[in-house]
């Protein structure tokens, strides 16, 4: 073979390996589109449908996370070990947040595949981080009353509500009066907070109603006369807007933990108290699933299953009284 045979077999064969990487762009003929420009018209078409706090979160994980590290490559260049190194290189944040800012990016790849613009998704077969199970440090009922005499006493009643009724702090936020029954005894959930935005709950069973209990009617009732008048909100900060969950649990609730003396734990441990203990003291099951906004009792067993006790007896204690009356009866 001479030697200019020789170098446009190369040629060819460098082409080839070009093509297949995809960088001569001009010769595959394949869309350039810039992947910010693609994410952008993704996520726009993504708003109508969309909850207007999940909406405000991806766009969030675009601004942040996403853009910075795809910036303007190609979308159709973008490979799994693109994807791969990019969630290697997220900050030093908890799996599930990782696992969440995988959701819309692994939704975007999957639009575009099957909208022909790439062959296949590149996140495809990249699993979920391991996540950590909720770390749960219910507090005790001494605890509960300690922490209630050294909150400030204008939030007391959401502290309180938030113990004996195990909702979300999202969902306290943005409880309003008019979702307080005093008469019929409940509070509805129908509306949850997050980025500062209002919207429907995300799963069915969190729309839900919530049985108040005697010290909580009594609680919310004093409440009601205390706050401003026309205020729509049940909680709201001393200057009459509606709270905000970072605000409070930097400002309120950490410095009475300190106050009080107790071991630092997170607002969420409220909700956890509430299951715990309700639990802890022989209540149904079922019936706090309900309260939670669970749908079966399987995430109760699941994070929960070891306050689900009877105080008065040790377990079995049911079988062996049986089996004495059994007993009793074939003498």
């Amino acid at each position: 073979m001479g030697i200019h045979q020789r170098g446009k077999s190369n040629s060819i064969k460098d082409l080839l390996v070009r093509i297949a990487r995809r960088e001569d762009l001009e010769i595959l003929g394949g869309d350039t589109t810039p992947f910010a420009i693609y994410a952008s018209a993704w996520l726009e078409r993504k708003k109508a449908i969309l909850a207007r706090s999940t909406y405000g979160d991806y766009r969030s994980i675009w601004k942040k996370y996403v853009l910075p590290h795809f910036g303007n490559m190609p979308l159709c260049r973008v490979t799994r070990r693109d994807v791969e190194e990019f969630l290697g290189n997220l900050p030093d944040i908890s799996a599930k947040r990782k696992n969440n800012i995988m959701v819309p990016l692994k939704c975007l790849f999957n639009d575009a595949s099957r909208r022909g613009e790439i062959d296949e998704p590149p996140s495809e077969n990249i699993r979920r981080l391991k996540e950590r199970k909720p770390f749960i440090d219910p507090f005790s009922f001494r605890e509960m009353r300690l922490l209630l005499e050294h909150v400030d006493p204008h939030y007391g009643a959401y502290f309180t509500t938030a113990f004996l009724t195990g909702m979300r702090p999202n969902e306290m936020i943005a409880l309003k009066w008019s979702n307080v029954d005093f008469e019929m005894r409940c509070i509805t959930v129908r509306e949850g907070r997050v980025l500062g935005i209002e919207g429907p709950p995300k799963t069915m069973s969190s729309y839900r109603d919530i049985d108040m209990l005697d010290p909580l009617i009594e609680t919310l009732r004093v409440h009601r006369q205390e706050v401003r008048a026309g205020t729509a909100y049940v909680f709201s900060g001393k200057t009459g807007r509606p709270l905000e969950v970072n605000n409070l649990r930097k400002r309120v609730w950490y410095p009475a933990i300190t106050s009080a003396g107790l071991r630092r734990r997170t607002m969420y441990q409220t909700r956890h108290t509430f299951a715990s203990l309700m639990l802890g003291h022989g209540e149904d099951p079922l019936w706090v699933a309900r309260m939670l906004g669970h749908t079966g009792l399987d995430m109760v067993f699941k994070h929960y299953g070891k306050f689900i006790r009877n105080r008065s007896r040790k377990d079995g204690g049911r079988f062996l009284e049986g089996l004495k009356e059994s007993e009793r009866n074939w003498t």
